[in-house]
C-alpha cells in the first residue's frame, strides 16, 4: 500500500483566483501593471484548471489565516488543430495544455510529473481529444512525457516597400481583393477575428484554433499594461463581400535622425487563398512610418518567404512551435490522413498511458483512410509514442526521427514506409501561442 500524495491535487474555481495570481506571479515574473485576480478569471478553463495545494498550516513570514498557498498549477483549453486528411487537411480536436507551473520552493520534489500524468489521465478518461498539445517553455521538458516536437515556427523579417513577386494569376487575383483595419480589442473586432482564424485554419496544416467560448477574451484590451504601445489592429481581406484573411498586427513608434524607423509586428496571419495572403502582406509591407515588418508564426513552405526572395534577406530565425502527446492512439492514428497505403505492425512504448503500450495494426488504403486495433502479429517496428507525436501533424519525417527518438525497424522497409506514408504535401505552419 502507498502512501497518499502529502501535498493534494485539486479542482479550481473562481474563488482560487488570488492564489493562482500569486503563483503565477512567482513563476513567470510577468506581472502585468495593474492587474488584479479577477482579470485571470477568462483566462482559465476551470473546467480543466488543476492545482497542488501546500499542506503543513502557514511557514515563517506567511499570513496565518486563508487558504494554503499554491505549489503547482495546470490548465488547458479545448481547441482544435489542423492535421493531413486523406484528401485535404482536416481539423482534429487537440487539448491544448497550458498554465503550467511549478512553485521555486517545489521544484524537483516530482510535482510537475505528477500533474502532467493527471491532464494525461483525464483527458483519456474525457475522450473529447485523441491528442493534447503545448507550446514549451523550455524544450527539454516535455519529451520525457511523450510529447513530439511536431511543428516548426519560421519568423520572417521584412524590410518596408519588400517587393513580392508572385505568378501573374495569383497577382492578378490579389487586385480583386480589398483590406482594411480595424481596432481588435473591441467586441465586433475579436468577433470578426473569430470568424476569420476558424475560416483560414481549417485548411491550413497545423493550424491551432481558439475555443469559441473564449474567442472574446483573447485578444482583451489593457491600457495600463500595454502603455504606450498602441491597441493590437486587425486587418481584415474581403472579397466578393466575403472574408478571405486577415492579420493580427502592432506597430512600435520609433524615431532616429528625424527618420521613421516603426516595426510592425504580426503576430497571426491567415489566409484562405494565395492572392489574399499576397493583398495582406502587400498592405502590412507598406504601413507609414514604419520601417520594418516581422511575421511570426510562419513556415519554410511560406509563400511570403519565397515571393519575397527567399530566406537570405528575411532574416530567418526557427524556433520549436507545436509538441504533440498522442493519448488514444488508435484514434489519433484513425483520424489522421495518409499519404501512401501501408500495413504495419507497430510496438509503441509509452510509459506515461500504459493503455498505449503494445502492438498495433496500422492499416491505410489507397484513398489515404486508416484503421488502427490490436494485434498479436509480430512488429514491423518498434516506436516510442513521442515519435508518433512528432510524425503527427506531417511535418517531420519518421526517417529522420528514427535516430532521434530510437525507432528499430524489424521489418526491412518499414520505416520508410511509415514515413512516406505520415509525410504531408506541406510543412505545417507555427502554432497560434497559448
Amino acid at each position: 500500500m502507498t502512501d497518499e500524495p502529502t501535498h493534494p491535487l485539486i479542482d479550481l474555481t473562481p474563488a482560487d483566483l488570488p492564489r493562482i495570481k500569486d503563483l503565477e506571479d512567482l513563476v513567470w515574473f510577468e506581472v502585468q501593471p495593474g492587474g488584479t485576480p479577477a482579470d485571470l478569471e477568462d483566462d482559465l478553463d476551470f473546467a480543466h484548471a488543476r492545482a497542488v495545494e501546500r499542506s503543513g498550516g502557514p511557514r515563517t513570514g506567511e499570513p496565518t489565516d486563508g487558504p494554503a498557498p499554491l505549489l503547482g498549477i495546470y490548465s488547458a483549453y479545448d481547441m482544435a488543430v489542423t492535421v493531413p486528411g486523406p484528401q485535404e487537411p482536416v481539423a482534429l480536436p487537440m487539448t491544448g495544455l497550458t498554465w503550467v507551473g511549478v512553485h521555486t520552493d517545489a521544484r524537483r520534489q516530482g510535482l510537475l510529473t505528477r500533474m502532467i500524468t493527471d491532464h494525461l489521465e483525464r483527458v483519456h478518461q474525457r475522450g473529447d481529444a485523441a491528442v493534447s498539445g503545448l507550446h514549451a517553455s523550455e524544450t527539454g521538458i516535455y519529451g520525457r512525457f511523450g510529447y513530439g516536437h511536431a511543428s516548426t515556427e519560421i519568423k520572417i523579417e521584412l524590410g518596408r516597400g519588400t517587393t513580392f513577386t508572385a505568378p501573374a494569376p495569383i497577382d492578378e487575383a490579389a487586385g480583386a481583393v480589398s483590406t482594411h483595419v480595424v481596432t481588435l480589442p473591441t467586441p465586433e473586432g475579436r468577433a470578426a477575428l473569430h470568424e476569420a482564424h476558424l475560416a483560414c485554419a481549417a485548411g491550413t496544416l497545423g493550424a491551432v484554433t481558439r475555443p469559441d467560448a473564449k474567442a472574446d477574451q483573447w485578444y482583451r484590451d489593457f491600457p495600463k499594461s500595454r502603455g504606450s504601445k498602441e491597441p493590437r489592429r486587425l486587418m481584415l481581406a474581403t472579397r466578393d463581400g466575403q472574408v478571405s484573411g486577415y492579420a493580427v498586427f502592432r506597430r512600435d513608434s520609433k524615431w532616429e535622425d528625424a527618420t521613421p524607423q516603426g516595426g510592425v509586428d504580426v503576430s497571426e496571419l491567415g489566409a484562405v487563398d494565395h492572392a489574399s495572403l499576397l493583398a495582406l502582406a502587400r498592405r502590412l509591407t507598406d504601413l507609414d512610418l514604419t520601417s520594418k515588418v516581422t511575421f511570426w508564426n510562419r513556415s519554410m513552405d511560406d509563400p511570403l518567404l519565397w515571393w519575397s526572395g527567399g530566406p537570405r534577406g528575411a532574416s530567418v530565425r526557427a524556433f520549436d512551435s507545436l509538441w504533440i502527446r498522442i493519448v488514444d492512439l488508435p484514434r489519433a492514428l484513425s483520424d489522421r490522413g495518409y499519404a501512401a497505403p501501408c500495413r504495419l505492425v507497430l510496438d509503441v512504448t509509452d510509459e506515461r498511458c500504459a493503455w498505449n503500450a503494445g502492438r498495433w495494426l496500422l492499416t491505410v488504403d489507397e484513398h489515404g483512410a486508416a484503421t488502427c486495433v490490436r494485434t498479436e502479429e509480430e512488429a514491423d517496428l518498434v516506436v516510442p509514442v513521442a515519435a508518433l507525436g512528432a510524425a503527427y501533424l506531417g511535418g517531420r519525417s519518421v526517417v529522420s526521427l528514427a535516430p532521434v527518438h530510437g525507432i528499430t525497424e524489424h521489418t526491412p522497409g518499414a520505416l520508410r514506409q511509415l514515413s512516406r506514408a505520415m509525410r504531408a504535401d506541406l510543412d505545417p505552419t507555427g502554432a497560434i501561442g497559448f
